[in-house]
């Protein structure tokens, strides 16, 4: 039988939590930041708190880290450009029966590809360090608590897969705590459908393709297909840099508000 010992309450929204909860499964807060005994908030007014928001960790700029984000991306885009073309030149020689240039393209060119996927890790981790940063401020800012911590919204864009779906999920919820309106949200979903549909498209050519198009064919559509789910990709990222920004700008725009209001008054 369960007794009081086996629940905390959150002293922000007097939810009830049971123990092995780390945050409120209402408003996010951290149990560490938050928690209480039922006793403790039994005593206090019915309804949300109005005292201020606690906050563990005071407000730190992630624009030098939004910064580093947009140059890696930046990078990364036009190194997968020109490693694209590089593979769509040897192709061609192949067909051609051009094994030796062929050759000679790849071991000209092979910094260029090596340096692709190192680009790609490196824009990976900083915009993770950036989003890590932006959750991390969202209650200096006075936004609450989100649904993880710093910790955890810097690994998840280090996930294979689970990224494509953590990324935006994260950046959604920033900018609704920032009431953005819908442009950020709506190119955001312009992002995830130019990342996925390609996809898509392309899985089903190309299992069609096996039962009716020769190899030189299949070959053929793998290759345009490539650059068509590349350029989509490029521009994915490109939007998603416009909705980074736009938080950026947000984040300034609030913290500016909250320094300027003791003045004020």
């Amino acid at each position: 039988m369960k007794t009081e010992e086996d629940f905390w309450a959150c002293s922000v929204c007097k939810s009830i939590n049971q123990r092995r909860s780390d945050r409120c499964y209402s408003c996010h807060t951290p149990r560490a930041v938050a928690g209480a005994s039922l006793a403790e908030v039994a005593m206090t007014p019915p309804g949300p708190s109005t005292a201020p928001l606690p906050v563990a960790v005071p407000y730190r700029s992630s624009e030098s880290r939004a910064v580093i984000a947009t140059v890696a991306t930046v990078l990364f885009i036009l190194s997968g450009a020109v490693a694209l073309w590089v593979f769509w030149s040897i192709g061609e020689l192949r067909l051609n029966d051009k094994g030796v240039e062929a050759d000679q393209l790849l071991a000209q060119r092979l910094p260029v590809l090596a340096a692709t996927p190192a680009l790609g890790i490196v824009a990976l981790v900083s915009y993770a360090a950036w989003i890590s940063r932006v959750v991390e401020n969202m209650p200096a800012m006075g936004l609450g608590y989100s649904r993880v911590s710093p910790t955890l919204a810097f690994i998840e864009p280090l996930i294979p897969g689970f990224n494509l779906i953590a990324m935006p999920a994260r950046m959604f919820e920033v900018l609704t705590k920032l009431e953005s309106g819908l442009l950020g949200q709506a190119l955001l979903g312009i992002a995830i459908l130019l990342v996925a549909t390609p996809l898509l498209v392309y899985t089903i050519v190309i299992r069609a393709s096996i039962l009716v198009a020769s190899t030189f064919e299949r070959a053929f559509l793998g290759s345009i297909g490539s650059m068509i789910i590349s350029a989509c990709l490029g521009v994915a990222l490109l939007i998603g840099l416009v909705v980074m920004w736009q938080i950026e700008g947000l984040c300034r725009a609030r913290t500016e508000r909250s320094q300027s209001a003791p003045t004020a008054a």
